[in-house]
C-alpha cells in the first residue's frame, strides 16, 4: 500500500508521475505483487493513476449521522442485550472483529498485540466506547467501537457480528445504540467508513446515514 500527495500548487510538473513510479520500483523490490494507492472519486490523481494502467480493486465510502438527524429506533430480538465493556472483554473483543475482518479476501490478520494500543490502549479510551451485543447466554456475538473525537464526531471505528449470529438486526442495533450514546456523550454527528469488501453500505444507509465521500483503491501489478 502506498499513499502519495502532491501540492496542488506543484501539479502539472510530473512529480506524481515520479513518484507512482518510485513505489512501483519500491514494491517490485521487495517482491511484492500489487501496489496500490486509495483516491477521491473524481481527483486528478486517479486519472494519472488509471493512466498508468492501474485499475480499482475496491471503493470506499464515508457515511454520517448529521448533526440533528433523526435516527430510527432498532429494537434487539428477543434473548439479545447490549452492555459495555469491562476489562475482562479485551480478547472476546479482538476476536470477534479478527475473525469478522478476517471474511474479507487478502486481509492480512492483525494481532492482538497491534490492536490493543489502537483500541483498548489508546489515550482517552473510556469502557462505554466499546459497545456488546450479548445473547441468551451472556456470551458477547457482536461488537461496535467507537472515538469520540475533538470535533464531537462519534466515529464507529470496527463493527462486527459473529457469522451464526447475522441476519437477525444485530448490527443495525449496534450502530444505532452507538449513535446514541455518543450523542449522550457530547456528539453532535457519527461517522464511519467502510468499503465493497465488506458487503455492509446497505446496512449504513437503511439506519439513516448518508455517503460524504467516495475513494477508489487503485492497484497495479508489479
Amino acid at each position: 500500500r502506498a499513499d502519495g500527495a502532491v501540492l496542488p500548487s506543484h501539479h502539472g510538473r510530473g512529480i506524481g508521475s515520479w513518484l507512482a513510479a518510485w513505489t512501483e520500483r519500491t514494491a517490485r523490490a521487495k517482491d511484492g505483487s500489487l501496489v496500490g494507492q486509495s483516491k477521491f472519486d473524481g481527483s486528478p490523481a486517479e486519472a494519472l493513476l488509471r493512466g498508468r494502467g492501474y485499475r480499482t480493486l475496491w471503493t470506499s465510502w464515508v457515511l454520517e449521522v448529521p448533526e440533528g438527524a433523526e435516527v430510527a429506533p432498532q429494537p434487539l430480538p428477543p434473548g439479545y442485550a447490549i452492555r459495555e465493556f469491562t476489562a475482562e472483554d479485551e480478547h472476546a473483543a479482538y476476536q470477534l472483529i479478527e475473525d469478522a475482518f478476517n471474511e474479507w479476501p487478502d486481509r492480512t490478520p492483525q494481532a492482538f498485540e497491534d490492536w490493543r494500543p489502537r483500541i483498548v490502549g489508546r489515550t482517552g479510551f473510556s469502557p462505554w466506547q466499546i459497545r456488546f451485543v450479548r445473547d441468551s447466554a451472556g456470551e458477547p456475538v457482536g461488537i461496535a467501537c467507537l472515538i469520540l473525537d475533538s470535533q464531537n464526531c462519534a466515529y464507529v471505528d470496527q463493527l462486527a457480528v459473529r457469522r451464526d449470529h447475522r441476519g437477525r438486526g444485530l448490527a443495525r442495533a449496534l450502530l444505532v445504540d452507538a449513535f446514541e450514546e455518543g450523542r449522550r456523550r457530547g456528539a453532535t454527528r457519527s461517522e464511519l467508513a467502510t468499503d465493497s469488501r465488506t458487503g455492509a453500505l446497505g446496512v449504513y444507509l437503511a439506519v439513516g446515514m448518508v455517503v460524504t465521500q467516495s475513494w477508489h483503491h487503485w492497484v497495479t501489478d508489479v
